[in-house]
């Protein structure tokens, strides 16, 4: 009852009536947060001072926690048992799809987590299967970028394949520009840009700027890469998984 009250407070009364409501429903709102007109389903909501939600958002997470001036925009899809926690003025703007997959196909916790300034700007798309999280002053830019915390690797012939997991990592004053692939296991250091169009497929650790490479050749050998990676052991899951 209480999920439906919340969908129902969230879409269609003014945050002026609707704080105290969600207050009392379990929720920490605060009466200068803003809520447009989103359906918000299964989600505890703690909203600081001046935080928003825009117009026409579908959020389905465990939790979301927007700290003062953070916002989510309008159009965004943020679906799966995942937590957003964003420090002041975080953001996410528009047309962002940020999902996970259900029980059995994932495992554990996993956060979308930004921190002061930081922003995913519009239409981009965020796998949640393992954790994404981003420094200061980070900013994924333009528009058509993929981040991916899971990847999978097919043996040689037959139905032989195994999945790997990796968390994200992405550190401070970090500028990603449009159309970028982020692959799982990544680790981003401080003070470094990619240019539009990269595929960042190993850990880059040294300030500068980043380009796309010239496509490459390497041996790939099945048995040998499942010996390099930690087997996650839970009885839940529906396949082999292998992280990082």
């Amino acid at each position: 009852m209480k999920k439906l009250i919340t969908l129902f407070v969230c879409f269609f009364l003014p945050v002026y009536f609707s704080s105290w409501l969600l207050n009392l429903l379990g929720h920490c709102v605060s009466r200068k947060a803003k809520i447009g007109f989103s359906i918000v389903w299964k989600t505890k909501l703690y909203l600081d001072d001046y935080a928003r939600i825009g117009h026409l958002n579908l959020i389905a997470i465990n939790t979301l926690k927007l700290g003062k001036k953070a916002y989510i925009g309008r159009l965004n899809y943020l679906s799966g048992l995942y937590d957003i926690n964003f420090d002041e003025h975080g953001a996410i703007g528009n047309s962002c799809v940020v999902t996970r997959a259900p029980a059995g196909v994932s495992y554990g916790t996993s956060e979308l987590r930004m921190g002061l300034w930081s922003k995913i700007t519009a239409n981009h798309k965020i796998d949640m299967m393992r954790s994404v999280r981003m420094g200061n002053y980070t900013t994924i830019a333009g528009s058509g970028s993929q981040i991916w915390t899971h990847g999978y690797l097919h043996g040689d012939e037959g139905l032989t394949r195994f999945r790997i997991d990796g968390e994200i990592n992405i550190g401070n004053n970090v500028y990603i520009g449009s159309k970028c692939i982020i692959n799982a296991g990544i680790a981003i250091a401080n003070g470094i840009t990619i240019g539009s169009g990269s595929c960042v497929s190993k850990n880059l650790d040294q300030k500068g700027m980043y380009v796309s490479q010239p496509l490459r050749f390497f041996e790939k050998d099945y048995e040998a890469s499942k010996a390099r990676l930690k087997k996650v052991e839970d009885d839940s899951l529906v396949e082999q998984v292998y992280t990082k």
